[in-house]
């Protein structure tokens, strides 16, 4: 009877699992389709790469072609000297399974959500497949997720992995865990800090202050810090040590240059990338400002709520309760506060606490649902109303997402995280081809590399050049000056390339001042300089120049 009872066990475990992850699939494939149908019409992949995503593009590419000259150790070594390995496997694994374009990096971020629901999965398995399956219809609904596939940069995944990451630190108490659990739990975090290395220093306190909050909640519960003292020292040990030596291992090759980058964009170029906007603005920026409402939207309103609601319901419950739902709501604060405070903010600088603000999302809904359980044992309802109650309640919330997600996402208008113009679309697609067309003629005036300088990211990303003549091994040297303070210093900068891109003043956000007027004016009397081709379009005009002829 008992093997009959087991093996029952078993397979009913099993059917959930299966069904589960079926789930999650399906998810995924419609979350990927419809977020790559819209980049294609209005987004990444409706022009040739832009920004940040084409540079990892440029180290894939560089890397594979370097990799059959190399050795396992040595490529594999050359791999974590890159600005972020993590895009660059991403990249290699894309252009490897679909040559001949470049969708392929973007495919494969699905499998960032993918591994995001899943983990949805294991932070919530304990309760009903009906709770379980409305967490991963509701979160697939949130903007971030669909921006994840349509960026092939670290910073969405990052945020993804380091929601899940707090999310199994705050969940339950760490005190009582084994070692090894332990031990995995830093590996994990090890593992998400180092997608992102840039914002390793940002990860780490996140991670590190939520285990400490989890683990003083813990020694509170066990009857004071003196009684688990030692104990305390020992979990903390085995959390910490692994995920510093997995942080250090994929991080530590390039970290001079991962500290450089920081040190050389927040206090180097920190005049260039500040907004102005005052400190109070900033504060609200992620939660109900612009980068806020277009990654989370109205799941803003309802995460609050069900936090809220979690708290109500703690405090009725009992000590224990409420002590977790405050330790999670520490984790979701330290998130917040981390890009909040920082003078420089983009959209992409908030994944961190989208992802812990999702997580936390799941997590609050499911722990209202038991705790409403627990209520109404409490209020002596029979158990049959019980049942019938939650199981209605569940049913009623899954209905809810479901209708949301059909609407929002199967047939609703997908977000991108880059939306272009029309006009915008064809000046890239158009300003790119043919500048790459001219270029790819010339040849340096002494033997060497052709030297191109950039005024402008706009409307031809220097770096799609670069990688044009990488995946083409012809010997091209980009150099972007953009970060220069005045058009004297930009225009001085640019003379020490032998051809000259630039593009006329437009108003746009982008890195660098509006000088394209005056350098094109200069670069016109320059003795020396000859003019190759000008392209104007309705937003901006391009300028290429020959030096020395």
């Amino acid at each position: 009877m008992g093997t009959e009872t087991r093996a029952r066990t078993d397979w009913d475990a099993w059917l959930r699992i299966s069904g589960l992850v079926i789930l999650a699939s399906g998810i995924t494939a419609i979350v990927a389709s419809r977020s790559l149908e819209a980049s294609r019409l209005h987004g990444r992949l409706s022009v040739p790469p832009l920004y940040d995503d084409v540079s990892y593009f440029l180290d894939a590419i560089r890397w594979m072609n370097a990799v059959g000259d190399q050795g396992i150790a040595a490529s594999v070594w050359n791999l974590l000297h890159h600005h972020a390995p993590f895009s660059t496997m991403v990249a290699i694994t894309g252009f490897a399974l679909f040559p001949g374009g470049f969708i392929g990096p973007y495919l494969v971020h699905a499998v960032a959500v993918f591994a995001f629901l899943l983990g949805i999965v294991w932070l919530t398995w304990r309760r009903s497949v009906f709770e379980i399956a409305a967490c991963l219809v509701a979160v697939s609904c949130v903007p971030v997720l669909w921006h994840t596939v349509t960026e092939a940069r670290p910073d969405l995944p990052s945020g993804l992995a380091i929601g899940l990451a707090a999310g199994a630190i705050v969940r339950r108490g760490v005190l009582d865990r084994s070692a090894r659990a332990l031990a995995g739990l830093g590996v994990a975090c090890g593992l998400a800090v180092s997608i992102k290395p840039t914002a390793f220093f940002a990860a780490l306190a996140l991670l590190g202050s939520s285990f400490a909050i989890r683990l003083f909640a813990d020694c509170l519960t066990a009857g004071g810090l003196r009684i688990s003292i030692r104990k305390a020292l020992a979990a903390l040990l085995w959390f910490v040590l692994p995920l510093l030596a997995t942080t250090a291992l994929l991080i530590g090759p390039a970290l001079v240059e991962t500290v450089t980058y920081i040190l050389h964009v927040f206090v180097g170029q920190r005049d260039l990338w500040t907004t102005g906007e005052s400190f109070s603005a900033g504060l609200l920026r992620f939660s109900i400002g612009g980068e806020g409402q277009f990654g989370l939207h109205y799941w803003f309103a309802i995460g609050t709520g069900l936090m809220l609601l979690r708290l109500v319901l703690a405090a009725i419950c009992g000590n224990a309760a409420l002590r977790d739902a405050v330790v999670l709501l520490a984790s979701v604060l330290i998130a917040y506060a981390i890009p909040s405070v920082a003078a420089i903010k983009t959209y992409y600088f908030g994944a961190m606490f989208y992802g812990v603000f999702i997580v936390a999302m799941a997590l609050n809904g499911c722990a209202s649902l038991a705790l409403i359980e627990e209520l109404l044992a409490r209020f002596g309802l029979r158990n049959d109303i019980r049942i019938y109650l939650l199981t209605a309640g569940r049913v009623l919330a899954l209905a809810f997402v479901l209708q949301l997600f059909l609407r929002h996402v199967v047939i609703g208008q997908i977000s991108t995280a880059t939306p272009l113009s029309a006009q915008q679309q064809d000046s890239i697609r158009l300003a790119t081809g043919r500048l790459w067309s001219v270029l790819r003629e010339l040849r340096p005036e002494t033997p060497g590399p052709l030297y191109v300088g950039f005024s402008s990211p706009y409307p031809v990303t220097s770096a799609t050049i670069q990688l044009y003549a990488a995946q083409a091994k012809m010997n091209l040297v980009v150099r972007d000056e953009l970060y220069f303070r005045s058009a004297k210093e930009t225009g001085d900068a640019l003379l020490r390339s032998e051809i000259l891109v630039l593009s006329s003043s437009i108003p746009h956000t982008l890195v660098g001042p509006r000088v394209g007027d005056e350098l094109i004016k200069r670069m016109d009397e320059e003795k020396g300089i000859c003019l190759l081709d000008s392209m104007s379009f309705p937003d901006v005009t391009l300028r290429v120049y020959r030096r020395g002829c």
